[in-house]
């Protein structure tokens, strides 16, 4: 990519075709990293308690990468909020198009890493918190922990912190619930 310019806002049009896989929040482009092996695997195994529960809920469960522009105003690509959770829950269908959700997930996970954690804890949780996303998990696997937060009058609220030993329960989703000592391990 050719140098990012410090004082211009980008669109997701700028930065599609762009080496690598690519966020822009606010118009500030993103290059995301590759995620590491135990990343990938706390992902896959959240995917699988998700896609079980799911069967009874008339939900879609989407893996990373996969866009989300939250900026439905704006047409084609030219969105300034677009971004690639690592795994969403999706409740209407007709937010998911045949490359993107037009619109705010129901649920986002993100897992932390060094080279994340602050974009996920402070410019996307400021995105999906204006943007209504109603629930939000923050998976921190040096400190094994996953911290649910669920919006309430606009706001994100903690709801708690989970570890390893614990049975997490979904603010949402009341009926999921499972335990964590295999997915955070």
């Amino acid at each position: 990519m050719k140098e990012i310019e410090v004082n211009r806002e980008y669109t997701y049009k700028d930065i599609k075709d762009e080496e690598g896989r690519w966020e822009v929040i606010d118009g500030i482009p993103f290059l995301l990293a590759s995620p590491s092996y135990k990343h990938q695997s706390i992902v896959g195994k959240l995917y699988l308690e998700f896609s079980n529960h799911m069967e009874n809920e008339k939900c879609t469960v989407i893996l990373s990468p996969f866009d989300v522009q939250f900026d439905t105003e704006e047409e084609g690509d030219h969105s300034k909020k677009t971004v690639q959770p690592d795994l969403m829950v999706v409740c209407d269908e007709n937010k998911i198009t045949s490359n993107k959700v037009k619109g705010s997930p129901d649920l986002i996970i993100e897992v932390l890493s060094p080279g994340t954690a602050l974009k996920d804890r402070n410019q996307k949780y400021r995105l999906y918190e204006e943007y209504g996303v109603k629930e939000y998990w923050l998976v921190d696997p040096s400190n094994k922990t996953i911290e649910v937060l669920g919006l309430e009058n606009e706001k994100y609220t903690q709801r708690k912190v989970f570890g390893p030993e614990d049975t997490l329960e979904s603010i949402l989703f009341t009926n999921l619930q499972f335990k964590l000592n295999g997915i955070l391990s």
